[in-house]
């Protein structure tokens, strides 16, 4: 008897080995394009991520920026005039006692008293102030709750490549706060690849937005001694790849809380007739 052998033939084989050797480089090639479109995903999420955190911290340094006001000298100006309240005619000499005698050795001071100033002065694509935004990082250490803040649009050379240079958003920052806001202090990267950095300020004495705002000496009599009540940020990131450039833009217009202008007195946070804060668009 003869028996049945069940197997399958050498084209059955062949077929069959084509099929899967099909699959399989279909299979190699999906997995492929999916890793390539996963990196590049990941990149742009990276990009716009280093963007946001950027303008989040120049958010918060203009939204604590602190402008220092001598409370002790206006209050002193204040006594002054409520004790003669009409100053004789030709600058005569006031009333004993109205006044108090800064020679008298009772009210001597044993250190020579010195105005602390805090200024804000900002360009077009820079900006140097005092910002509350100062964390205490290490327990019990010794530090003001103030830093002096900069910010600036510089050439830097790429992380990656040592021999690639972009413009660069550096944060300079300093503990020590001195008439001068816009020197001292260390200077870190903060942003790659940034094409655009773009500032503007508005405030009470000026009917628009404008390019520069000083409260030193420089500004002029809308600014002299006066912090903006809002910051206009303008960021935008182009960046090479391959053939082709990305570009991602961002905008917010960032409030000061506590501007902290003689003027405004208690209405200095009403800033209703000001723009709010919008969220940034790429």
């Amino acid at each position: 008897m003869k028996r049945n052998r069940l197997g399958f033939t050498m084209i059955e084989l062949m077929i069959t080995i084509s099929i899967l050797g099909t699959l399989t480089v279909l299979t190699a090639q999906a997995i492929s394009q999916a890793i390539k479109a996963k990196v590049k995903l990941q990149d742009q999420i990276d990009d716009v991520s280093r963007m946001r955190d950027a303008m989040r911290l120049i958010e918060r340094d203009i939204n604590l920026a602190y402008h220092y006001r001598d409370i002790e000298k206006e209050l002193e100006q204040i006594l002054k005039k409520k004790n003669n309240p009409n100053p004789p005619p030709g600058g005569a000499t006031p009333p004993p006692g109205s006044i108090p005698n800064e020679n008298d050795p009772a009210n001597r001071r044993e250190v020579p008293r010195r105005d602390p100033e805090t200024h804000f002065v900002g360009a077009s694509d820079t900006l140097s102030f005092v910002t509350m935004n100062n964390a205490r990082t290490v327990r019990n250490v010794q530090q003001a709750d103030f830093i002096e803040v900069g910010y600036s649009l510089k050439d830097c050379k790429n992380l990656r490549d040592d021999k690639a240079s972009s413009k660069c958003l550096w944060r300079r920052s300093s503990p020590y706060v001195d008439l001068d806001v816009t020197k001292g202090g260390d200077e870190i990267v903060l942003l790659e690849n940034v094409s655009e950095f773009k500032l503007r300020y508005r405030g009470k004495g000026k009917q628009d937005w404008v390019g520069d705002w000083r409260t030193d000496a420089g500004g002029d009599g809308a600014t002299k001694g006066k912090f903006p009540q809002a910051v206009e940020v303008s960021l935008t990131v182009e960046k090479k790849v391959k053939d082709r450039n990305k570009k991602y833009s961002m905008q917010l217009i960032v409030p000061i809380h506590f501007p902290n202008n003689s003027e405004e007195g208690a209405n200095a946070q009403n800033q209703s007739s000001w723009p709010p804060a919008q969220p940034p668009t790429e």
